[in-house]
């Protein structure tokens, strides 16, 4: 099964989209109306319905929200699902780079603008009814089913857009009052790369948490953790073995093999686990040395601090036990 960051970018299609701007859209306002999300909404039903085609107005009205109504969290994140459906009206990847970044801005103002506090807008629908909009939750699902996998098929296809790059942000996309949409985004690179250092998605993953790590002093001891498991999970798969028995199974061995997630099929020698198992531990070396800092400053406790209820605290010891068992090991 093709996990969502590494399909094909021209594989998600092209959506239907409308024909020109309403009317009621055709001269945006300088100040943010109290009716913008309504406006948007409007345009996104439209979308929707197959009375919107022209991705020059779509985002347009998306550029608009943007710069006049960066304090509404639900205007960017209607925001973002308008640039979600102007992507996959191309497949130009120069276009594509600045849609990115027009639907990555509006993410970024939905997360600083959002508070707990804050009622849902209440936005008219298509056959006349009000509803609830959540555009906290409508603009995570952008980032992660839009915004990240579009990045990585992009860059797949050569276009290495800065977000995933390894260039500095210059501005923490998270807001200090919030962890929620960085776990997202961070568990959708978790679930993408596991077993995978060595191939492109593992660098765009790392080159991602570490502009992070470097942008984001406020989420710095979540990140010290997501930057430990990147590498930390990795070695200790690189140098977990098990050694097994099967009574049916008697190739010299007495029923006794070596199984590694990375070595392939069983070995019944234990000379060639050795000769194996050397390999394995010298692609993990660079591995436990990255890991090592964000170990540390993942396990620094300040004095008073109680981490008793710090539910990671058992997984980093995985793999900082895997890292000094590595240490420890001859070369």
């Amino acid at each position: 099964m093709t996990h969502p960051l590494t399909r094909t970018l021209f594989s998600l299609g092209l959506t239907a989209l409308a024909t020109c701007l309403p009317a009621a859209h055709a001269a945006p306002d300088s100040a943010c109306p109290a009716d913008a999300e309504q406006r948007l909404y409007d345009m996104e039903t439209a979308i929707r319905q197959g009375t919107q085609k022209d991705p020059v107005a779509i985002v347009t009205m998306a550029e608009w929200a943007i710069e006049t109504c960066p304090d509404r969290p639900d205007a960017q994140a209607i925001a973002a699902t308008l640039m979600s459906a102007a992507v996959r009206t191309t497949n130009d990847l120069d276009v594509l780079d600045r849609y990115m970044t027009v639907m990555l801005t509006a993410i970024r103002q939905s997360d600083y603008a959002w508070n707990t506090k804050q009622d849902p807008s209440v936005l008219k629908q298509a056959d006349g009814s009000e509803a609830s909009y959540f555009g906290y939750s409508t603009a995570t699902g952008v980032l992660t089913g839009t915004a990240l996998p579009y990045l990585t098929a992009m860059a797949g296809s050569g276009r290495i857009h800065p977000a995933i790059s390894g260039e500095p942000l210059g501005i923490c996309p998270y807001a200090d009052h919030s962890d929620s949409r960085l776990e997202s985004e961070v568990s959708l690179w978790d679930k993408s790369i596991k077993g995978k250092n060595g191939d492109p998605i593992f660098t765009w993953a790392e080159n991602r948490l570490t502009a992070l790590h470097a942008a984001c002093p406020t989420h710095r001891h979540d990140l010290d953790f997501y930057l430990a498991r990147l590498y930390g999970q990795e070695v200790e798969t690189l140098t977990h073995w098990n050694h097994n028995y099967m009574e049916a199974m008697n190739y010299g061995s007495g029923g006794y093999y070596w199984s590694n997630a990375f070595a392939g099929d069983p070995i019944f020698s234990e000379e060639k686990m050795q000769v194996k198992k050397a390999e394995l531990d010298a692609k993990a070396r660079p591995l436990a040395e990255k890991a090592k800092p964000y170990l540390a400053a993942f396990f620094y406790t300040q004095p008073g601090e109680d981490r008793t209820f710090d539910t990671k605290l058992d997984a980093a010891k995985v793999w900082r036990d895997a890292v000094e068992k590595l240490d420890a090991a001859p070369e």
